[in-house]
């Protein structure tokens, strides 16, 4: 079954937004303590902060439907000149490996050159080979990692990922 995306602008799918990263965290930073898994998605996608982001007017954020069901979120920052920051990706377990990643950055492509824009470009956990190998299935290169704070007292190193066309 194919993708949908829907844009949040409601309350009620921040909420969503906010519900999905709680589950998505736990599932997916297994290498880190639940604890930090929690204490990221309540930094980076609480309802307060995915809000914050949309009003920003830089960030839109999308849920990914498999039929009825939401299975994940993604968002998209215009905020550097001549790209795209694919800044979230994150799908429900259950709905990993079966082509909704790639379609998410098909559209993300079509929506950047629509807008004249040449590159599209996202940051993934060092340490996630997972998605290291999906940026590279996508046509991603790397173009280097750094240690970032993510949380006080806690960094991890991210790759950077870029993909250009024209």
């Amino acid at each position: 079954m194919k993708a949908s995306y829907k844009q949040v602008t409601k309350a009620r799918a921040v909420a969503e937004v906010a519900g999905l990263a709680r589950q998505i965290f736990a599932e997916h930073y297994t290498r880190l303590t639940p604890r930090v898994a929690a204490a990221l998605a309540e930094a980076y996608q609480s309802e307060d902060a995915t809000d914050a982001a949309i009003h920003s007017g830089t960030c839109n954020y999308f849920l990914v439907y498999r039929g009825s069901e939401a299975v994940g979120y993604f968002a998209l920052e215009l905020c550097t000149p001549g790209a795209v920051c694919l800044a979230r990706l994150f799908l429900l377990e259950k709905a990993r490996g079966q082509g909704i990643g790639r379609g998410i950055v098909a559209y993300a492509q079509k929506l950047a050159e629509g807008d004249e824009r040449t590159r599209l470009y996202l940051k993934t956990w060092a340490k996630d080979l997972k998605a290291a190998d999906f940026c590279k299935r996508c046509r991603f290169r790397s173009s280097g990692a750094a240690p970032t704070e993510v949380l006080p007292g806690v960094t991890l190193e991210l790759t950077t990922w870029e993909k250009f066309w024209r």
